[in-house]
């Protein structure tokens, strides 16, 4: 799910939704701010004094969550440089794609702080957008019921790609 070549997310947007998410956190205590501002919280002081003493794990399980239940793919988009949900800026290239039935779905739009007329997302294309939704569930589904870190970094094979039992046993 992080590969550019084949049409999925480069590690560099996986990055900015890391940040985004920081910056936006559902539950109202968001560490970062826009990418012109300091940070809300400073590392050193996270601590129960600072409300901020969530593990990674957890906050791993809240960015997943966020991705899964509450984003808008198709209608928000991500700025780090704001900071702030909503759709995407006027100025960034919208991408849209051929969905399996015949209609058309409009890609992620993720936007370079650096480049700001940029769409990280631009190379994405419809089946690594399928995979990036499979990923994300596949991921809320393991860390709602508590499985092992191990268990969670496990490789993904297509259905057709798993080495099948051999029926001559």
């Amino acid at each position: 799910i992080a590969h550019a070549a084949k049409g999925h997310l480069s590690t560099y947007a996986w990055n900015l939704l890391t940040v985004f998410f920081m910056q936006v956190a559902p539950n109202s205590d968001s560490i970062l701010g826009p990418m012109n501002q300091e940070p809300l919280v400073e590392p050193e002081d996270w601590s129960a004094e600072s409300g901020s003493q969530r593990s990674i794990a957890a906050l791993f399980q809240e960015l997943v969550a966020f991705y899964v239940k509450d984003f808008d793919w198709q209608k928000e988009g991500i700025s780090v440089r704001l900071g702030r949900r909503g759709p995407p800026q006027a100025t960034l290239p919208l991408q849209h794609f051929a969905t399996k039935d015949g209609g058309k779905e409009m890609g992620p739009s993720i936007e370079d702080p650096l480049e700001v007329t940029r769409n990280l997302a631009s190379g994405v294309t419809s089946e690594g957008m399928s995979r990036l939704h499979e990923e994300l569930l596949r991921a809320n589904e393991l860390c709602l019921r508590g499985a092992s870190l191990k268990e969670l970094l496990e490789l993904w094979a297509p259905p057709e790609a798993r080495p099948q039992p051999d029926a001559s046993q």
